[in-house]
């Protein structure tokens, strides 16, 4: 270390009582350029590892009390910090313990100057205010910060430790088992039974006691740990309170006493030595001496009629719910569930009064507001069904409203021409009638009945009992409806409507197809082959389809009145042919000239820029998600479902690219101009709804209907390739699927060979 002497004095003259300049370098002054330290030594701080001992008098065992700090040394103007850590439950505060500034030595070690970096070291004792700290450690930079200015650092020493935490921590561990904790908690059966619980139904006979009585009981096992909670039923008026029984605990199958605490415990404490406060020392039995084995109730020891000790009260089992016949059913495959009969109540104290039945319903207001008046003296709105309302209420695009296209029925003949839409709301049971007028009709139309639910005709109105409303199991094709005094039919139904009923058919046994096609299969099966030939007719035969009116004409031929509108147009939906209709190209480029012209759009050359930006490989072509990308990116005014049908237009390249250069030439109206054409409703007129066939218009798979029905394999299994075959005659082709084509006129009865168009077949002298 080299120490420059320079004297502090004016000219180099010595002053009294001020000490030479101490400079800690490996480099004299002036060799290298100078900085300032609030410059050169910015945010650098030497950071130590301290203690200091403070004197103990009231613990026992604790001479001293060891406090760890931290003593920080600011490089920039040599300042101090020493800062304690903090320790949870430590009762001492802790912190900050000296602020920062300058600290000058003791008065006694005959220096009036300031703590600098030289008197701080691992090894050295530094006195700060009167406490001697003990320097044990350094960081990193600490260590490398003064190795460069020429300062050894020696190796850390070892904190002492606190004997009071020492003798603390071997108390606490000396309580600590001997052996691995035994786990008792089973936790993949609590993640599978979590939330099932078995319900029985039981009594208890106290009637042997001095005013005993017959306790009505219910049971309840939870499946995810294994314990009971019993719950007395107490009748209304009982005068008695209090409905647990036991709470919720195992339950142990021999009862003698009310256990102690910690006595069915996993481990034994036993008190090795001590009677008063001190000197008492507890361990953990390692052997478990003390462990009593004890004999839980478990799922497979209840059944019906079983007895259940209770804490010494016998508790006979009569009857379960349904959840707990099912989960018995399932894993112990028990199948009789005969409740067991509760003991006669001879000393019965009450009788249970039944509910009064409520008077007439007066007309005034509604029936569930006109009962509540008469349950309570409270004026209460009715309670609806909030479950039905989450479950069937609007979802996003999922409107949950059924809506039927309906006519009145009236004599009138002007009437009955009277266009309505009859809403059903799935999630209140409510109907709305709404009239589409015509135009120069005579009618003022709009809303004919607002939302409200309507009573079915036939009902008492002015009864104890709620009248019958009409839900939605009444609402469907075909249905005759008579709200207030007017009737209307159901003609149709929407798209939305058809599909929400056949998804949910479970609900709307209408639409299931599958109730329909064996209804259909088991009356047609007797006139399978009349059904086929005569209903169907020969030319459905030969091509596969049918016009839905064929079909509906055979259908209510064979059924009649057995078979509704809605399950025919089910049918009929469940084997549609679609139908592909050809695209006018010429047409939407003028409706999309249209769109472009009324909008003033002209950046077609920036268009064309955009498309072959996104063309990397200058090929001249994209993908269709591309090229959409970019009609949209552009603002060019057109609906996205006219972007989609122009781009339908485009001739598809290899992989399904387009050329866009020919979008760009099919829509230049300025190069490539086009006939005016008037504008439309272009997201009715385009949408997939507008185009959507009908059920009228829309053909039939015969084909696969009567590949559905099944009755194939039957007729030939009954008329057998050498018996004759009966029915009557029809002409039928020569690959006719289904029918009797198939392998007809193998045997000497039947032609020699089958004729490629169609033949004749004889069935019991019958041309």
């Amino acid at each position: 270390m080299l120490l420059d002497k320079r004297l502090p004095g004016i000219g180099g003259a010595p002053m009294p009582h001020v000490p030479h300049a101490r400079w800690p370098s490996i480099y004299c002054r002036g060799d290298v350029a100078a900085l300032p330290a609030w410059l050169a030594f910015d945010k650098e701080t030497l950071v130590f590892d301290a203690y200091f001992k403070e004197a103990l008098q009231e613990v026992e065992g604790s001479p001293f009390l060891p406090r760890y700090v931290k003593i920080y040394f600011y490089l920039e103007d040599g300042t101090i910090q020493v800062q304690e850590p903090r320790k949870v439950n430590s009762g001492i505060h802790q912190g900050v313990f000296i602020s920062r500034q300058r600290i000058r030595f003791p008065p006694d070690s005959r220096s009036e100057t300031f703590v600098d970096i030289v008197d701080l070291n691992i090894g050295y004792e530094v006195e700060l205010y009167g406490r001697v700290f003990k320097i044990v450690n350094c960081d990193r930079f600490t260590r490398n910060f003064l190795n460069r200015m020429g300062i050894m650092v020696p190796d850390p020493i070892t904190m002492p430790e606190d004997p009071y935490m020492e003798r603390r921590f071997k108390m606490q561990e000396a309580l600590q088992p001997k052996r691995p904790k035994k786990i008792s908690f089973d936790e993949t059966q609590f993640l599978k039974y979590d939330r099932c619980v078995l319900r029985f139904y039981g009594y208890w006979d106290d009637r042997e006691s001095e005013d005993g009585i017959l306790h009505k009981l219910v049971l309840l096992f939870y499946l995810a740990d294994d314990t009971v909670e019993v719950k007395e039923v107490l009748p209304v008026n009982s005068g008695r309170t209090g409905k647990t029984l036991l709470a919720r605990c195992r339950l142990l199958k021999e009862f003698k006493s009310v256990p102690t605490p910690g006595e069915h415990d996993a481990f034994t404490v036993l008190n090795v030595l001590g009677q008063g406060s001190r000197n008492k020392r507890y361990i953990f039995d390692a052997l478990n001496c003390g462990a009593r084995p004890a004999s839980f109730y478990s799922q497979r020891d209840l059944a019906i009629g079983a007895v259940i000790n209770v804490m010494g009260r016998c508790v006979v089992l009569c009857d379960c719910d349904e959840y707990t016949k099912e989960h018995y059913r399932a894993n112990f495959g028990l199948e009789d569930f005969t409740p067991k009969p509760y003991p006669p109540e001879d000393d019965v104290v009450f009788d249970s009064v039944p509910r009064p039945e409520l008077p007439p319903y007066n007309g005034y207001g509604s029936h569930e507001d006109s009962s509540y008046n008469c349950r309570t003296i409270y004026p209460v709105a009715p309670v609806k069904d909030l479950k039905q309302f989450l479950r069937k209420d609007r979802e996003g695009m999922d409107s949950r409203v059924l809506r039927f296209s309906a006519q009145m029925i009236s004599n009138i003949p002007h009437l009955s021409k009277r266009p309505f839409i009859i809403s059903f709301y799935l999630a209140d049971d409510t109907l709305t009638v709404f009239e589409n007028v015509r135009v120069n009709s005579g009618f003022q139309g709009g809303m004919f009945f607002s939302r409200d639910k309507f009573v079915k005709p036939g009902e008492n109105l002015f009864g104890s009992e709620p009248p019958a409303c009409y839900s939605k199991e009444d609402c469907y094709i075909g249905a005759l409806l008579e709200l207030r005094d007017f009737k209307f039919l159901l003609t149709g139904a929407d798209e939305y409507a058809l599909r929400y009923m056949e998804l949910n058919c479970s609900e709307f046994p209408k639409s299931n197809i599958r109730q329909i096609l064996q209804k259909v299969r088991e009356r047609v099966r007797p006139v399978y082959k009349q059904f086929v030939s005569e209903q169907l007719g020969v030319e459905a035969l030969r091509s596969g389809r049918a016009p839905y009116k064929v079909l509906r004409r055979a259908l209510t031929g064979l059924l009649g009145t057995q078979i509704t509108e809605h399950e025919v147009v089910t049918v009929a939906r469940r084997f549609r042919v679609q139908s592909e209709t050809p695209l006018d190209c010429e047409a939407i480029r003028r409706l999309a000239h249209v769109e472009l012209k009324r909008y003033l759009f002209t950046a077609f050359e920036r268009l064309l820029e955009t498309l072959r930006h996104l063309d990397a490989a200058h090929s001249g072509r994209l993908t269709r998600k591309q090229v959409y990308t970019a009609l949209r990116g552009a603002r060019v005014p057109m609906d996205v479902e006219l972007t989609n049908k122009v781009l339908d237009c485009m001739p598809q390249q290899e992989e399904g690219q387009i050329n866009y250069q020919d979008v760009i030439n099919f829509l230049d109206y300025d190069h490539f101009p086009t006939a005016p054409a008037e504008p439309v409703s272009l997201q009715h007129d385009l949408s997939w709804m507008s185009h959507a066939p009908t059920v009228e218009a829309s053909e039939v798979a015969v084909d696969a209907f009567l590949g559905e029905l099944g009755l194939e394999e039957d007729l030939r299994a009954s008329c057998g390739d050498a018996a004759k075959p009966c029915g009557s005659a029809a002409v039928v082709p020569a690959d006719a699927p289904g029918l009797l084509g198939a392998g007809w006129g193998e045997d000497g009865d039947g032609p020699a060979h089958r004729a490629p168009g169609r033949y004749t077949v004889t069935f019991a002298g019958l041309d």
